[in-house]
């Protein structure tokens, strides 16, 4: 039997072919993770919008039966609302919502404060032109009301007529 005859059979992959594969795959798999984690936090920050306008609808309707606003969210459960907003559902740790009346229970406001996650400017976060702005730009710029407030992009509110400035 001659030697060169007989040729040794390769199989497998070397090491550094099963290294190449694993480097891609890892590449990709951060990509995605980046991807499915900032979109995440875009339905989080939805989720606040959504559940603001529902307290909102269900503080109009209180008003309609009641002709004022209530002292307090609580009031609204459970005739209005399921239950009241949990700040540990959102995507911002430091996330608590503030709810204010005036006027004899005549306006409100209520804040979500700190709950905008991702945003580092009001550029990514909520602007005075927003819908869900904390204060409008109608507002004077003081106090809470100011856009260089900390962390104005990153709150939300709904308020009744003369309520936005509070």
């Amino acid at each position: 039997m001659n030697i060169r005859h007989l040729k040794s059979r390769r199989e497998g992959f070397t090491l550094l072919e099963i290294l190449v594969v694993l480097a891609v795959i890892g590449i990709l798999a951060t990509i995605l993770v980046a991807n499915f984690s900032q979109a995440r936090i875009n339905a989080k920050n939805k989720a606040i919008r959504t559940t603001l306008s529902e307290v909102q609808l269900a503080l109009e309707v209180y008003k309609a039966q009641n002709s004022q606003y209530p002292a307090s969210i609580d009031l609204l459960v459970p005739s209005f609302i399921q239950r009241t907003p949990v700040a540990a559902e959102f995507a911002n740790n430091s996330c608590s919502f503030n709810y204010v009346t005036g006027g004899s229970n005549s306006f409100y406001k209520l804040t979500a404060q700190n709950c905008f996650a991702g945003a580092t400017s009001a550029s990514n976060g909520v602007s005075q032109n927003d819908e869900f702005a904390r204060c409008p730009s109608t507002c004077a710029a003081t106090g809470n009301c100011s856009p260089t407030a900390l962390n104005f992009y990153e709150s939300m509110a709904v308020y009744s007529i003369g309520g936005e400035c509070l």
